[in-house]
């Protein structure tokens, strides 16, 4: 039953009592009724247009998850920055509130920027790196890697002391060896 209905049920009932509406409590009860139908009028006109917006919405995002088909490289904007796997990206940490910002080594070699969450300054000092050095100076670099002494044999062979270790950390199994 919908509320319109219901309001007509209650009118209904208020005109089978007979009351009389020319004392206070029967001019009472038809104010009471009236102002129902209007609050019932405007409760359906509300639900008609929520339903309207509904399916406004319902078609808006039928568009958007509408099938990759729609998509042409001619839509997309070349101002519009599209990921590209060849070039890295590098995380900073703005001192000032903690916000991680992800630049380009484009934008690294600029030597500032700002940060989009405080608005801060960073600057950039890449005066002291040398691409030919690498930065630690006991590394190794990795072309001679390879050459590297590396200890041959089964790595499984390496052993510490029992007496290092908490017993709580040893797993119950080996006790049981002991």
């Amino acid at each position: 039953m919908t509320v319109t209905e219901r309001v007509a049920y209650i009118r209904g009932l208020f005109e089978g009592l007979e009351i009389n509406v020319d004392k206070k409590e029967g001019r009472l009860f038809k104010e009471m009724i009236t102002l129902l139908e209007d609050m019932a009028l405007s409760i359906t006109d509300l639900e008609e247009e929520n339903d309207a917006l509904q399916g406004v919405l319902d078609a808006m995002i039928e568009d958007i998850y509408d099938d990759d088909d729609s998509y042409d490289e001619e839509d997309v904007d070349e101002d519009d920055a599209i990921y590209d796997p060849d070039n890295e990206l590098f995380e900073v940490v703005c001192p000032s509130c903690g916000e991680e910002i992800y630049i380009d080594e484009a934008t690294l070699e600029q030597g500032n920027i700002s940060c989009p969450a405080c608005g801060e300054e960073l600057e950039f000092d890449m005066s002291s790196l040398d691409e030919d050095e690498p930065a630690d100076p006991d590394a190794v670099p990795a072309d001679d890697f390879e050459d590297a002494d590396i200890p041959e044999g089964d790595l499984t062979e390496i052993s510490f002391e029992e007496e290092n270790i908490p017993e709580d950390d040893i797993p119950e199994d080996e006790e049981d060896d002991d």
